[in-house]
């Protein structure tokens, strides 16, 4: 036998090099960019007032203040959403970041906060624009509830799919699913809030700043002596040591 015969057959005796399933990174990839994309979208309703100036002469502070002012709204609107949005990043980041089994549920949990995510532009504008409209808090509280209620859910199905996440959870990570719970209330309060509140509803979302210092309110109620209260409520509770009689 030749040597290119030789040659030819010896790869088919060599075993296949492995192949590792990079799911996950492409699922973190694409979050990623649509959340990066849906943040910069809101970015869009920012215009530069266009102004006139009385006489042919030059716009004054006042003119330009009077209105940057007027479009006060649409300040709010960015801020407000910007910071929904990058708390959705924050919260799948967290609940991501010691994943090791991928499962269906995972991926069909991202898709939808995925989709709600890259929709929120459209609320934010409608938010902006018209504020003193019942409907239009109620379409933003509707659709920032759906994604809580994702992102809760993906709570879930983490620790209920991924035993290396469900033994890597932390105080932090309870805290952090108490505040979804909240945040998902404060946005279901929303949808009654401008028909009741009319003109003020909107500012019912200023209760998203009482679920900041969830970790303080941990603390506190862990000092008076709720700890068990707290042991309770946790869906998923770590079996560390043994129980006590």
């Amino acid at each position: 036998m030749s040597e290119t015969d030789e040659a030819d057959r010896e790869p088919t005796g060599r075993a296949e090099p492995e192949r590792t399933d990079n799911s996950l990174g492409r699922l973190l990839a694409l979050s990623d960019g649509v959340f990066a994309i849906a943040m910069t979208l809101l970015a869009l309703d920012l215009t530069v007032p266009s102004l006139t100036a009385k006489g042919g002469g030059d716009v004054t502070s006042h003119q330009l203040a009077q209105a940057l002012s007027a479009d006060a709204a649409t300040y709010w609107s960015f801020l407000l959403s910007f910071y929904i949005v990058a708390s959705y990043w924050a919260g799948h980041r967290r609940l991501m970041r010691s994943v090791t089994t991928i499962h269906p549920a995972l991926f069909r949990d991202t898709m939808f906060l995925l989709l709600i995510v890259a929709v929120m532009p459209f609320p934010a504008s409608l938010l902006a624009h018209y504020a003193s409209t019942p409907l239009a808090l109620a379409i933003y509280g509707a659709l920032s509830a759906l994604a809580s209620l994702m992102l809760i859910l993906l709570t879930y199905d983490v620790r209920r799919y991924d035993p290396a996440s469900r033994a890597a959870v932390t105080p932090a990570d309870d805290t952090s699913l108490l505040s979804g719970w909240l945040n998902l209330v404060v946005f279901l309060l929303c949808i009654p809030a401008g028909y009741v509140l009319h003109a003020n509803g909107p500012y019912v979302l200023l209760l998203l700043i009482v679920t900041g210092p969830l970790p303080l309110l941990h603390r506190l109620a862990r000092h008076l002596r709720l700890g068990g209260l707290w042991a309770r409520f946790r869906p998923f509770g770590r079996a560390t040591g043994s129980r006590r009689g």
